[in-house]
This record gives C-alpha cells, sequence and structure tokens, in this order.
C-alpha cells in the first residue's frame, strides 16, 4: 500500500471519528394527557370541571437554550414555552391547550470536555382544543362538545 492511499484511508477514519468525540447527544421522549398554559388555568380555576372541544389535528411547537462555556445561558427550552410556540405557529386555531401530547427534550454538546457549546430543546406535539369560558350556571351558553374517549 502505497502512503498516499494510507493517508486517504486514514484520513477517511478521523474525521468521522473526531467529529464523535467532539459531539455528544441524547435525546427523551414523555407522554402527557393535557397540557394548557399557566393563563387558562388561572383564567378557569386548576380545580373546575372544564368542557373543551378540538380546533384543529396534530401541531407542534419547540423551544430551545443555549449554554456557552456552561456559564452564559440564553433561551427558554421549558415545555409550556414550546407549546406557546406551537400556539404562535397556528394563531387562528386560538387554542387553550392540547391534549395526547408527547414531549421530546434532546441536549446537544459540541466540544464536551470544555462544554463550549450546549444546546438543549424541547419539542411538544399534541392536538389543539378550546376550553369552554363561559359561567356556570347560564343555560344554553355551552356550546362545546367534550373530546371522545381514545
Amino acid at each position: 500500500m502505497n502512503k498516499g492511499k494510507m493517508a486517504r484511508l486514514l484520513m477517511t477514519a478521523i474525521i468521522p471519528l473526531a467529529f464523535f468525540l467532539t459531539t455528544a447527544g441524547c435525546t427523551s421522549t414523555g407522554a402527557i394527557g393535557l397540557l394548557s398554559s399557566s393563563e387558562t388555568e388561572a383564567d378557569l380555576g386548576p380545580h373546575d370541571s372544564h368542557k373543551f372541544h378540538r380546533v384543529g389535528s396534530q401541531i407542534e411547537g419547540t423551544a430551545c437554550r443555549h449554554f456557552i462555556l456552561g456559564l452564559i445561558p440564553w433561551g427558554d427550552s421549558d415545555v409550556e414555552t414550546a407549546m406557546k410556540n406551537a400556539f404562535k405557529k397556528n394563531p387562528s386555531l386560538r387554542a387553550d391547550g392540547l391534549v395526547h401530547v408527547t414531549t421530546a427534550t434532546s441536549l446537544y454538546n459540541f466540544f464536551p470536555l470544555y462544554n463550549v457549546y450546549t444546546l438543549t430543546c424541547t419539542t411538544v406535539r399534541g392536538v389543539p382544543v378550546r376550553f369552554d369560558h363561559s359561567p356556570k350556571g347560564k343555560k344554553g351558553t355551552d356550546k362545546s362538545k367534550p373530546l371522545p374517549p381514545s
């Protein structure tokens, strides 16, 4: 084997190896039955029974947080922010919450030994719903239909 072929073979092995040694990542997933924003809960009361109806098909939102050198953070990667971003992408739905929710959180490190740059993102997917905000006790004000069981 000549030196040129050996160098090429070595480079094709070293470049992917170097990439994988300088980056690291993982993802975790979960499921939530019903997710609503804190503003909706304040309006309705967390222990009241709520009627709601679907207002669209599955939507998705993502929220990310960045770190430089493990010291300088910016962004917000919590579940509620991801849900609000899903609502912002679909404003015509005027949704109050999501049902049949799945979440995924990903963490990526670039040069993890030195913690140069870290990115964590949360993605929320679910079916948008709108709650009935009519006052209790008034006849004929509830036009919503509850979500049928799956």
